[in-house]
Order: structure tokens, then C-alpha cells, then sequence
């Protein structure tokens, strides 16, 4: 696969494994073009939610944005392999102003949440995933019980909450995907992104994060719902996060070498 990317890049780089605990991809890292790059190696498996096409266009729609990270190349699959994508290596991010982090993260996702032209996140194919998985296993009951709560949830959430607009959504918040560029803040790893509710995405923000309340509270989407209303909402988000996580690991995290 590497000599296949160094046939593509028409160079010889020399690749260095890069620790991916957390994904399923596998991670490079190498000097490409005068420059520090990460390459990301996609895994053959079928990994639920994650949609190459959706990621793609994700990726092209934010890539003028300050926080976005800059793509070299991106290799889409085919029936030879799984793709890749290049990418500048950045820094790790190190928190030293806390008030100014929560301030230009909550700039960052103010802006993508403008971004309405995202392709679809479809949570119902999500469940779909889940579903199918969960059907060929044995004693699987806990994992369907998880399952249930989160569809219910999701259906509470989006019929029973004040309606918030749906806008572009990572889906994926947390600490291991925020990178620096010269101060910048930088968000990577877009795979599960896609046009869907941005409770989600504060839920990350609250839980991951322990940004204020209020903060969130004032992204542009929520901003015509009162407080007590949001923190009901958020409860639900939270709830949904923590058993997608959940179901993540129990089904894919733990097995991922495997």
C-alpha cells in the first residue's frame, strides 16, 4: 500500500508508523514536498457511519476555512484499495489560555454551523449498521437494549425539542482531534461528518470539552432557544454520545486489530 502511494505521489517517501489508538485507520507520517505530512491509510473494513464520498465533499466545502486541515491529496477506494488521504502534519494542541481556546473553538464551529450545504448524515442508515451487526451476533442483548434507547432518544430529541436547524456536524469532537497550526486551532479526522443536528456536536463540546454552558448555549444554532429548554436537549445529546461511544467500542474499538 505505501509503494502504491509513492507511486501515486511520484516521489520516494519514507514512512513511519504514527500510534492510532482511537481509529481504525492506519497513520503515517513522512516528509513529503519540504513539508511534515500525515498519511492516512483507510481501513478495508466497513466501519458504520463513515462515508467516503460524504467526507470528501466535507472536506472540499471547508477547506478555505482557517481551522479546516490542508488536504495534499485524497485517494478515493476502489476494488484494489481501501483509499488515503495526505495531509500537513500539525502540532498537538497545548492549552495554555483556556478562555481563548473555548473562544476560537466556539468561532470555529459558529462558522461550519453557517454550512448548510453538507451531504446528509443519515442517523437512520446509522442505526441500520448497528442493526445488522447486532442481529448476527449471540447474547447480544445489552447491545440491543443500547441500540433501542438511542433510536428513541434521537426521535425525542429531533420531534420533541424546539426545532434547531440542521447545519454541517462533526460528529467526532474531542480532544484527539484538535491540532495547532502556528496558534491556530485546527479540527481534523471529518469521516463522520455530514448535514445533520448540531445537539451532537455541543453535546461534544459540554462533555469533552467542559466548555460554559452559556457558551454553547449561544452557537447560532441554538440561539432562539431559552436555557431551560437547551440544557433538556443537551441531556438527550449527552445521553445519545455516550452510547453511540458506547456501542462503538463494544463493536468495533475493541476488535479493530482484529
Amino acid at each position: 500500500m505505501l509503494n502504491h502511494v509513492n507511486q501515486m505521489l511520484c516521489t520516494e517517501v519514507l514512512w513511519q508508523p504514527l500510534a492510532h489508538a482511537g481509529t481504525t485507520n492506519h497513520l503515517y507520517q513522512g516528509a513529503y514536498q519540504g513539508q511534515e505530512v500525515v498519511l492516512r491509510q483507510n481501513t478495508d473494513k466497513v466501519i458504520m457511519g463513515v462515508c467516503r464520498e460524504r467526507e470528501k465533499s466535507v472536506l472540499n466545502l471547508i477547506r478555505t476555512c482557517c481551522w479546516a486541515p490542508t488536504i495534499l491529496h485524497l485517494k478515493m477506494p476502489d476494488a484494489s484499495q481501501p483509499g488515503w488521504l495526505l495531509m500537513r502534519r500539525y502540532s498537538e494542541l497545548i492549552v495554555v489560555d483556556k478562555a481563548g481556546f473555548n473562544a476560537e473553538l466556539l468561532a470555529s464551529i459558529a462558522e461550519w454551523q453557517q454550512i448548510k450545504a453538507a451531504p446528509l448524515f443519515n442517523y437512520s442508515a446509522l442505526w441500520d449498521e448497528y442493526q445488522h451487526i447486532i442481529d448476527v451476533m449471540t447474547d447480544a442483548r445489552v447491545l440491543q437494549v443500547t441500540l433501542d434507547s438511542v433510536r428513541q432518544t434521537m426521535q425525542d430529541l429531533v420531534q420533541g425539542m424546539p426545532q434547531v436547524q440542521n447545519c454541517l456536524v462533526h460528529h467526532d469532537l474531542h480532544p484527539g482531534n484538535l491540532l495547532s497550526s502556528e496558534g491556530q486551532v485546527i479540527v481534523i479526522d471529518w469521516e463522520y461528518a455530514g448535514h445533520g443536528t448540531p445537539w451532537l456536536d455541543a453535546a461534544a463540546l459540554i462533555t469533552e470539552f467542559s466548555l460554559p454552558l452559556q457558551d454553547v448555549a449561544a452557537l447560532p444554532a441554538f440561539r432562539d432557544i431559552d436555557l431551560t429548554m437547551f440544557q433538556a436537549g443537551l441531556r438527550k445529546a449527552q445521553q445519545i454520545n455516550q452510547q453511540l461511544n458506547w456501542l462503538w467500542y463494544e463493536l468495533i474499538g475493541n476488535h479493530r486489530d482484529n
